[in-house]
């Protein structure tokens, strides 16, 4: 019963927030409703659970920041044709060198987490973040579909 409280006062809080974020806000408050509904977390799990997840969530945020400055960079100084050897090796240790970043952020969350919640949860954790980007990107077909 409790789990369907915390759901619909979630959905309902979201609701109302909805029209006052930003896209980005409000899929990651949609985000979290979904993630806090597939694992369904004691409120103990979710006071440890949450500072940890944020945190590789605002590193992978991060990280992306730079991936796309990287990216942008290339496009706007000049086409790919055009660079040197050195120009496309350096390119590509940085692109490697951001990689090997996300994967060890991966791994310090889940290696975190496994001291707060079951590894079950973790699993759980990792599947709902790839159903919810597959039913985000879902609905973003749906959208440009309509348009």
């Amino acid at each position: 019963m409790k789990k369907y409280i915390i759901i619909i006062a979630l959905f309902s809080m979201s609701t109302l927030l909805y029209a006052q974020k930003k896209p980005r806000e409000r899929i990651r408050t949609f985000k979290i409703a979904y993630i806090t509904e597939q694992l369904n977390l004691t409120s103990t799990e979710a006071q440890q659970f949450w500072p940890i997840y944020n945190a590789h969530e605002e590193k992978k945020r991060a990280l992306k920041k730079q991936e796309r400055k990287k990216m942008i960079a290339l496009q706007e100084s000049t086409t790919i044709d055009q660079l040197n050897e050195k120009q496309t090796s350096d390119f590509i240790d940085s692109y490697l060198a951001l990689e090997i970043q996300k994967t060890d952020a991966k791994s310090k969350m889940i290696t975190a987490l496994k001291t707060v919640i079951s590894n079950q949860k973790i699993i759980r954790l990792l599947k709902a973040e790839a159903e919810f980007k597959r039913k985000l990107m879902q609905k973003l077909r749906e959208r440009n579909k309509q348009r």
